[in-house]
Order: C-alpha cells, then structure tokens, then sequence
C-alpha cells in the first residue's frame, strides 16, 4: 500500500464522519420546542510511510487520527423564536445553574434547612443499645408485656 492510498483511505473515512449530523444532533420535541444539540467537532490525522532501496522490496508506513466532539450549545425553535443556548462561557446555562447560590439553595432543600434557620434540623434519634434488649432488635424488660 502506498502513502497514497494511506491518505485517500483516511480522508475517505473522515468524509464519512463529517457531516451536518455530527455537528447537529438529532432534533428533540420538547412541548412547543424543537430542541437541536451543537457541537465542536475537531478531527486530526496523519500518514507517513518508507520504500526500501531501489533494488530491494519493502515499504513501510502507517496512518492515525483522532476526533473530539465537544457539546457548545442547544438551538431550541419554535414558530415564533429561535434561541441559542449556550454551554460555554459566563453566559452558558451551566453557569447559570452550577453557581454558588443555586448550589446552596439545593443543598439547603436537600437537607431540610430553611434561609431563615441556617442549621440543619437535628438527625433522628437512634436508640443506644442500653434502650433495647439483649439483642438489639426487642424492647427492653421493663417494655415488654
């Protein structure tokens, strides 16, 4: 095989990949919006290769490539707008969910603490093992019927 047909048969493989569907996924119906993820694709290759001398036979070569697809944003349309919603920068709707206050109001939600009480409520009271019978699991003697 020759350095030639090393690069026409990587090229013809990127042809491949490349298209409008890799840097536009596959459109989404959300309620009245269409939703269409946008991404960066980036694709490097390379190919080399050898002959032996004139008079000897041999040839030596080899090709590689790589790809990155890397989500930037969301088209969401609808009959009267069309937004872009980004996925980088200080604008990025990442940014709008993951910062501070948010994460704070989440955790705050999650562990039951209210803005006004900054504390957590007090956990459950677990029985000590003075509490239970001798096998943990019954009440104590004084309990029982």
């Amino acid at each position: 095989m020759s350095i030639d047909s090393l690069v026409k048969t990587v090229l013809s493989e990127l042809q491949v990949a490349i298209n409008s569907k890799t840097v536009f996924g596959e459109p989404k119906a959300v309620q009245n919006w269409t939703i269409i993820p946008v991404s960066k694709v980036s694709f490097g290759f390379g190919a080399g290769g050898g002959e032996g001398k004139k008079d000897a036979a041999g040839f030596g070569g080899g090709s590689g490539g790589g790809a990155t697809i890397d989500p930037v944003a969301f088209l969401a349309v609808n009959e009267k707008e069309v937004k872009l919603i980004s996925m980088k920068g200080p604008d990025s709707v990442w940014e709008k969910v993951l910062n501070m206050e948010t994460l704070e109001k989440v955790y705050q939600k999650v562990m039951g603490i209210s803005p006004e009480s900054p504390t957590p409520p007090p956990a459950p009271a677990t029985p000590s093992p003075a509490s239970t019978g001798p096998g943990g699991d019954e009440p104590p003697a004084s309990l029982r019927k």
